[in-house]
């Protein structure tokens, strides 16, 4: 028998009795590009092993009640790749600092954590208990996937060009547009197929890096992973008009687009997200307001999207071992740090209003749910200045250039902005390098002892 397949196995046994006896949580960290789940994953991880004391995380129960034992990094089965922790922290220690890259694969990481229990048979029974906990990252670029299951490629090509047509979009997606209108779509030889396929790559890599273009589909043709250059990823949309006057070609794109649901999607979305437990939903709204009305209008459609592929509600004993649903769900307001701190709590209300239908579904499903504005890995000290005699609030960082600034990044508006505001006002929340950090130390932070609390709280009990 293979290593990896009993290593397999035995995870499964082991996952199976915790859940059985609720000592086992598996937690997703869900978010678009640039939100900032690679800082959360490495900050919540770091906090939990090196950070648990109380003047850090004095929010955090069993931390304060010096009940917290402390956790460890357990085994994984094998065949799972490991979350780059030790990687993610040596970059915050470079000279200067930087922020560790992006997600460019599926990762997971275990964690054993030991409490003494404050309440219950446990208390009275055991000297200590134990809580399994995983924690799964995976590129922000492949949950823009899960929508694609209720869509039709017909609907897709729909959904796609109405997207193209907005006008932060508009002119990047011009040269694919002549390019669909020029080719003979007749032919559909490989040949063809492959280099109007390039030509979609293109513009999705142009996409990417337009400030609030969120919806890119397939995300894996962004990052691929082990699927590079197969087949099913030879797929982009038609014009709506092209369907029905090249149905050789529409037809061999559908065979793809089926595929790709089939045996990507549906796979990696039962593997992995159908097992949730908890959640968090980060979300970066400066970025977005920093892009415009129509880029926050598309963060809140994205967010909408993604969020009716989960299953939220209550978890009884069943739920938990055959069926689990997400029970408790954070949002989280990336960033807080790149803002004043009496601005956080107008964060926290953009933020709600964005998710505004997302919270209703969660709390119409019996989930518990929470909006805060955090940051993972504080990036800047707040404070004040003294202008005309009053005192004014700033914050001092570094600017991703090296620049040492101290400045007052302006107000968060506490509701969406409309379209007029936009015309007459400039957003320009600016982004800033990590503070110099020293590893025998906690990550600075914002908040992660309430997520720590909202999280795990009551299973630490």
């Amino acid at each position: 028998m293979p290593v990896s397949f009993l290593s397999q196995l035995q995870h499964q046994g082991r996952e199976l009795t915790g859940r059985a006896l609720d000592r086992h949580l598996r937690l997703g960290v869900t978010g678009l590009s640039g939100a900032g789940k690679t800082a959360f994953i490495t900050s919540l991880v770091h906090q939990l092993t090196q950070g648990d004391s109380s003047d850090n995380l004095p929010f955090f129960a069993v931390v304060q009640q010096q009940r917290f034992l402390g956790a460890r990094l357990s085994q994984q089965p094998l065949s799972v790749p490991r979350f780059a922790l030790d990687q993610n922290l040596s970059y915050l220690q470079h000279e200067p600092p930087q922020w560790p890259p992006s997600t460019q694969g599926f990762s997971q990481l275990n964690l054993n954590l030991r409490y003494k229990a404050a309440e219950g048979l446990r208390a009275r029974l055991q000297h200590s208990s134990e809580l399994a906990l995983e924690v799964i990252d995976y590129p922000g670029e492949w949950l823009l996937d899960l929508p694609l299951l209720e869509l039709t490629y017909a609907k897709w090509c729909e959904f796609s060009w109405q997207l193209f047509a907005r006008p932060h979009r508009k002119a990047a997606a011009e040269p694919f547009k002549q390019a669909l209108l020029s080719a003979d779509l007749s032919l559909s030889t490989p040949g063809q197929l492959q280099q109007l396929t390039d030509a979609y790559k293109t513009l999705m890599q142009q996409f990417h890096q337009i400030p609030g273009a969120y919806l890119n589909q397939p995300g894996r043709v962004l990052v691929p992973g082990e699927l590079a250059g197969a087949p099913m990823l030879q797929l982009f949309p038609l014009l709506p008009e092209q369907l029905e006057a090249a149905p050789a070609l529409a037809k061999q794109l559908e065979q793809h687009y089926q595929s790709y649901c089939q045996h990507v999607i549906k796979p990696f979305y039962q593997r992995y997200f159908a097992r949730l437990d908890r959640q968090v939903i980060l979300v970066d709204c400066l970025a977005a307001l920093n892009a415009g009305a129509d880029a926050l209008a598309e963060l809140s459609q994205a967010l909408k999207l993604i969020l009716q592929s989960f299953q939220y509600g209550p978890g009884g004993l069943l739920s938990r071992l055959f069926k689990p649903r997400i029970d408790k769900v954070l949002f989280a307001a990336s960033k807080a740090d790149h803002v004043t701190p009496e601005q956080h709590k107008a964060l926290t209300l953009l933020l709600q209003q964005l998710l505004q239908q997302p919270l209703k579904q969660s709390l119409y499903q019996a989930a518990t749910s929470e909006a805060m504005s955090i940051a993972a890995i504080r990036a800047s000290n707040s404070g004040y200045v003294q202008v005309d005699g009053l005192a004014q609030p700033c914050l001092s960082g570094t600017t991703m250039t090296g620049k040492a600034v101290t400045y007052f990044p302006g107000e968060v508006p506490a509701a969406q902005p409309d379209a007029q505001l936009f015309s007459r006002h400039k957003f320009e929340f600016i982004e800033l390098r990590p503070q110099p950090w020293r590893d025998n130390t906690a990550l600075p932070h914002i908040r992660m002892d309430h997520v720590l609390q909202f999280l795990l709280g009551d299973k630490l009990r």
